[in-house]
């Protein structure tokens, strides 16, 4: 069975485009938002009255990374960067699309370039505590996460950072979980620190952890991560129906999902022994993934216990040749063999 992890990977919820949003102008009254083609358009329009607005060419550059057009958010950024050498969100967005190609060393000179501009902006300092945490450079990332809060310490991401740091770095879950509340104290529409708490929950299992894992979802309805957290921790214990529910609405929402499709077929193979129906969502999932094994040995398991044992035994065959120490599938192997000699 999956079980839930006390954190994602770090990938997806460090180096996020995070802090304040630069703008040109006072909001207007309430339109229909712009597509990012339309807001491409808008800005072309405005940097032909206003070529040398930097911050015009740093709005482009973020609309041209909404729209996936990286080369021409570079272009934009360094054209802004001519014209305002000293502007601190040039840098961190720099630094977001060196994060995107994978350029670490790049990452890590336009950090540094940001902390010199302004020492009283602790975002470059958060950023680069993330860049050392990626880079397991532990020491160094713990140090620079407490220099960001001294510089700030209204700073939910920050505490959010150094909750990561106490997970990856320290395996601390009470130190983590201290920072990840304070960062949710800070902020109570960041979801990651409260994702983070309601995984160290699912694995301490307090009295409390299957109410805060609710409440979490009903505060954060359009996040997908709250309500399958929910959803798994329901399934862990015995409340099967009601983690259903939420499972469907999730493959409503994305049907290709196989670690959702792997866990209703669990439910139904094990809490509710449907094995016709635990057998279709493993094959979901399975075609899905091939190679996600678990999913691919259960529809050994199952086909076993329906008595198919031939099939089940090519399926845990086709498992050991990829993987020979998997050692579900030889127990499986041995389980038919008993079951033949008798």
């Amino acid at each position: 069975m999956k079980k839930s992890l006390l954190f994602l990977s770090i990938l997806l919820v460090l180096f996020a485009c995070n802090g304040k949003t630069p703008k040109t102008e006072e909001p207007q009254e309430s339109q229909t938002p712009m597509t990012v083609s339309e807001a491409i358009q808008s800005l072309n329009d405005s940097i032909a009255n206003d070529s040398t607005n930097a911050l015009l060419y740093l709005h482009r550059a973020q609309a041209y990374i909404a729209n996936e057009q990286v080369g021409a958010a570079m272009i934009d950024i360094n054209k802004s960067l001519q014209l305002d050498p000293n502007n601190v969100d040039t840098y961190l967005l720099l630094a977001n699309i060196y994060y995107m190609l994978g350029d670490e060393n790049n990452i890590n000179i336009t950090l540094n370039r940001a902390a010199e501009i302004d020492p009283f902006d602790s975002r470059p300092l958060v950023k680069l505590a993330e860049l050392n945490l990626l880079q397991q450079n532990y020491n160094l990332a713990g140090a620079y996460i407490d220099k960001a809060l001294k510089v700030n310490a209204y700073n939910p991401r920050a505490y959010f950072v150094k909750g990561m740091y106490f997970i990856i770095a320290e395996q601390d879950t009470i130190n983590a979980l201290k920072n990840f509340q304070l960062a949710a104290e800070q902020d109570a529409n960041f979801y990651d620190p409260v994702e983070q708490i309601c995984r160290i929950y699912a694995v301490q299992q307090p009295p409390y952890a299957l109410d805060y894992i609710r409440k979490t979802q009903q505060q954060f309805p359009e996040q997908n991560n709250a309500r399958y957290e929910l959803a798994l921790y329901l399934q862990s214990h015995g409340e099967p129906e009601e983690a259903l529910r939420h499972y469907d609405t999730l493959l409503q929402i994305q049907p290709d999902n196989y670690i959702v499709l792997y866990n209703i077929g669990y439910i139904n193979f094990v809490y509710l022994e449907d094995n016709e129906t635990a057998l279709e969502y493993f094959n979901r999932a399975a075609e899905i993934n091939p190679n996600y094994t678990d999913a691919v040995y259960n529809k050994g398991r199952v086909l076993e216990q329906m008595g198919q044992y031939r099939q089940a035994e090519e399926i845990y065959k086709d498992i050991l040749a990829k993987k020979p120490n998997y050692q579900l599938a030889v127990d499986g192997m041995n389980r038919i063999q008993n079951q033949v000699e008798e």
